[in-house]
């Protein structure tokens, strides 16, 4: 891409991606981009930025080759940085349902079927439901993870099952699900005296499913919220979904303990692994807890 050969003033990693390297880039021009590789899906990506920046805000593209995506660096913080700082309690529910809704919105984005994007036009390869993978993806990630002991596997493979009815009536939901929504993807600013959501960032786990699992993504450690924070997040989601059941609220739950596991399988001492492992644990011995 030709407005992009220019020399590079600086440039500073950047924590964000299981699987790709971040770079903060300062070009000789005084523009900063941001600079993904590492990741072989890269179009991929590129793609699911394009089709959600019409529902939510997200960083533009600016190219996209084998490997690597650069992306427009978007002004702000992280709202990982804004709620360890502290915020009013009034503003903190303000923005909190400005991204419930902002949530809500990215599930309005429709596929034919559920799955894994496959290529740039964001086709979704064929995959069994949630519902099915939920008991021996998370009975495989614990097994591997050597943290648990085989019986706190079985029992958290046989809680699983238990849950497997209430996630099959979820099998045809086909919308954009982000992922990975936790406070280090999303990015505010201070804007005309209040906090505004600039963008969503990191989609490289973005699928076609239940929108649901975003809100059990980003409720899952409930502590490290204000109080009221994860009310006005849930109730302000649930007004503005394109689609809610009665059970939703648990199922979120439970399409979430599929990213716990995941989680849980990282080494021992990884932060989020660690906090993930911890959870699980929780959840075994006490059951699975209200969303809010």
């Amino acid at each position: 891409m030709s407005d992009m050969d220019i020399s590079v003033a600086s440039a500073q990693a950047l924590s964000g991606g299981h699987s790709r390297e971040t770079w903060l880039v300062t070009c000789a021009d005084n523009r900063r981009v941001v600079l993904r590789f590492g990741g072989a899906h890269s179009h991929i990506e590129a793609a699911i930025l394009s089709r959600s920046k019409t529902v939510v805000p997200v960083p533009e593209v600016i190219a996209c080759g084998a490997g690597f995506l650069v992306s427009e660096f978007v002004e702000g913080q992280t709202l990982e940085e804004l709620l360890r700082a502290g915020i009013a309690a009034g503003e903190g529910e303000a923005l909190a349902a400005q991204l419930g809704q902002s949530a809500a919105a990215i599930g309005t984005v429709e596929f034919d079927r559920s799955g894994f994007f496959t290529d740039g036009d964001l086709s979704v390869g064929k995959t069994l439901p949630q519902a099915h993978q939920l008991a021996p993806l998370c009975a495989e990630w614990l097994s591997k993870s050597g943290r648990f002991t085989s019986s706190e596997t079985e029992r958290w493979k046989a809680q699983c099952a238990q849950n497997f009815e209430i996630l099959t009536p979820l099998n045809q939901i086909s919308r954009l699900v982000h992922s990975d929504m936790n406070p280090k993807n999303i990015i505010v600013d201070r804007v005309d005296g209040g906090w505004k959501l600039k963008a969503f960032i990191d989609w490289e786990f973005a699928h076609s499913g239940c929108p649901f699992a975003d809100v059990g993504n980003f409720c899952r450690f409930a502590s490290e919220y204000p109080k009221g924070f994860l009310r006005s997040f849930v109730k302000a989601f649930e007004d503005a979904a394109p689609l809610t059941t009665e059970e939703w609220q648990q199922q979120a739950r439970v399409l979430d303990m599929i990213a716990l596991s995941d989680l849980a399988s990282r080494p021992v001492g990884h932060v989020v692994g660690d906090k993930a492992a911890a959870l699980i644990r929780s959840w075994t011995a006490n059951g699975i807890p209200p969303l809010v």
